[in-house]
């Protein structure tokens, strides 16, 4: 474990380097590879549903055994707009043609899952050691859940303000 210069842990990885989760991009197969670098490997947990996150825990549990971090929005997800969507499907559907793809093949919507009380319930099962959070922090009664797992807390701040409100808050550390 390593100890920084202010003579702290860093979340008991052994070396001070925190792999940015990149939703959309990977899986857990590189959280895996950095944990057991000795770095914080990170899971985006963003586009996962339910089921697909319990698959990517439970292949996260099986393959190491050093701290991780899931990483999940806290946004408020936007309303469908069907025109909007009927329309970008139809400029693309030469491509969906091209690549064999059907429209089910593509979710509507934004496919970004704001952190909810079924994520905070699974989490529970798997009791991972960092939870990260983009786009603020979830309900308090979840930020009060996940803090009861033991868990280290970190959020993004895009300024100021955001990061005195994170602090008083709850998080542990802020992403900057």
């Amino acid at each position: 474990m390593v100890k920084t210069k202010f003579n702290k842990t860093f979340f008991g990885t052994e070396l001070p380097i925190i792999q940015a989760p990149m939703a959309g991009v990977q899986d857990s197969a590189l959280t895996i590879a950095v944990s057991n670098a000795g770095g914080l490997g990170s899971l985006p947990c963003a586009m996962l549903r339910p089921d697909a996150l319990r698959a990517e825990l439970k292949s996260i549990k099986s393959q190491t055994s050093k701290p991780f971090n899931l990483n999940f929005f806290c946004h408020t997800a936007p309303e469908p707009d069907l025109e909007r969507e009927a329309k970008w499907r139809k400029i693309l559907q030469p491509y969906f043609k091209e690549y064999g793809l059907k429209k089910s093949d593509i979710p509507t919507g934004s496919g970004r899952i704001p952190f909810n009380q079924e994520s905070a319930d699974l989490l529970a099962e798997y009791n991972p050691p960092v939870i990260s959070f983009h786009f603020g922090l979830p309900a308090d009664s979840l930020l009060a859940q996940i803090k009861n797992l033991g868990a280290y807390v970190l959020a993004s701040a895009t300024n100021l303000e955001e990061a005195k409100w994170l602090e008083a808050n709850g998080t542990d550390a802020i992403i900057a």
